[in-house]
């Protein structure tokens, strides 16, 4: 559309802003409903998968956008300044369409088709209703007993203090709303962030965009928690608004916009660490947390919070401080207002993270397993009662 609106709409800014808006909304309701369903998709394919199996799923997902704003930066560095850029750019988004639509057609038979039986909105709503309803449990009346067949003590003791939930879905419901003030910390990583596209055009080469690069650093043993890997990457965020504060506060008597992006150097290497710390992390967490059901939920929540945020960051903030523009402020009060910020939500995060009460699931016990095991141990005992059986008889015909 976008190519479209350039070729043919190009005097006519109307209609121009209006191919362009209908682009936009295409290109978030694709974005959202793509990254909230694929991450549980892929999940759900490694069906009796290992830990660390589905860990590698959920690195590998989070990697795949720093590649493909690598491999778009470098056609941006090859063709910058270019006519064709744009249709470049249309070109490959076709062909990367083209062979998504060719590899499912192939594949889509060895694929695992799992639906959804319950709705995790309509059941947190009628938990919470239930809950609002029947503060206190409910004392049965002496009238119900005058039955011909007596109710167990299970049914009675379900009826007074359970309700129609089970306990599995009580304690799911309780876990999402556990786990929903932890994503707190995004705030802080939204706030660490910040776009200086329009400070480096100048240097925009190909070594630059070869330097910016995200690695990841994997040790298999002495792994901390993902809540305090969580809780390092909000304070390795802190660090990265006071080091923008000092910069600032530097630049400001004398600004030097190549003084400037060599300062930035260190903030923006800092940020890439706590992208690495916090963001697959968290996605990890949000995953092994939620319930089986409710997964898509979180993991559209996670995406809403993660990336809603940093649009809302750009916009509001930097209006309330009259920055210079949208991508660059050198206000002190903005970044100090930013690094106050953080700290409290860090210290918020940290109390949260140690008061924070893990889901753990019992190991469910495989029926047919246990079944198919005790059967095959009776027709083994029985052919082995049968072949003493024989040979006593032999025995005693000899």
């Amino acid at each position: 559309i976008g190519l479209l609106a350039e070729f043919y709409f190009v005097f006519y800014k109307e209609m121009l802003w209006s191919f362009y808006s209908v682009a936009y909304i295409i290109h978030t309701c694709g974005y959202s409903s793509f990254y909230a369903n694929i991450i549980q998709y892929n999940i759900d394919q490694l069906v009796g998968a290992s830990a660390d199996e589905l860990s590698s799923v959920i690195y590998w997902h989070i990697l795949s956008q720093p590649l493909v704003d690598l491999f778009y930066y470098l056609l941006q560095c090859l063709f910058y300044g270019s006519s064709y850029f744009i249709i470049i750019t249309f070109i490959v988004s076709g062909v990367s369409v083209s062979l998504v639509l060719v590899s499912h057609s192939f594949f889509k038979h060895k694929l695992e088709n799992i639906s959804l039986i319950k709705n995790p909105i309509k059941l947190i709503v009628r938990v919470l209703c239930y809950a609002r309803k029947h503060k206190y449990p409910q004392n049965r009346s002496a009238l119900t007993y005058w039955e011909e067949e007596a109710p167990s003590r299970l049914d009675l003791g379900k009826d007074k203090y359970g309700g129609p939930f089970t306990e599995e879905e009580v304690e799911d419901v309780k876990t999402v709303f556990r786990m929903l003030p932890l994503f707190i910390g995004f705030v802080a990583l939204n706030f660490s962030d910040d776009s200086y596209s329009s400070v480096i055009d100048r240097s925009f080469t190909l070594p630059t965009c070869l330097a910016v690069t995200d690695s990841i650093v994997c040790f298999n043993k002495n792994i901390p928690s993902m809540l305090t890997r969580m809780s390092v990457g909000i304070f390795l965020a802190f660090i990265v608004t006071v080091s923008k504060v000092i910069i600032f506060v530097i630049e400001r008597s004398h600004p030097d916009i190549n003084n400037l992006i060599t300062l930035l150097f260190f903030p923006q290497t800092i940020q890439g660490l706590t992208f690495i710390l916090f963001y697959p992390v968290s996605l990890e967490f949000t995953v092994a947390q939620s319930p089986v059901h409710m997964r898509g939920v979180m993991v559209g929540l996670w995406y809403a919070t993660a990336w809603g945020l940093s649009y809302l960051n750009s916009i509001i903030a930097k209006f309330l401080f009259d920055c210079e523009s949208q991508y660059i402020c050198t206000s002190f009060y903005y970044y100090i207002t930013k690094s106050v910020l953080v700290l409290i939500i860090l210290i918020v995060f940290v109390i949260l993270a140690k008061r924070y009460k893990y889901r753990v699931r019992e190991n469910e016990v495989n029926i047919v397993q246990i079944v198919d095991d005790h059967y095959q141990r009776y027709m083994e005992q029985e052919e082995q009662y049968k072949k003493n059986r024989t040979d006593d008889i032999q025995y005693s015909i000899q």
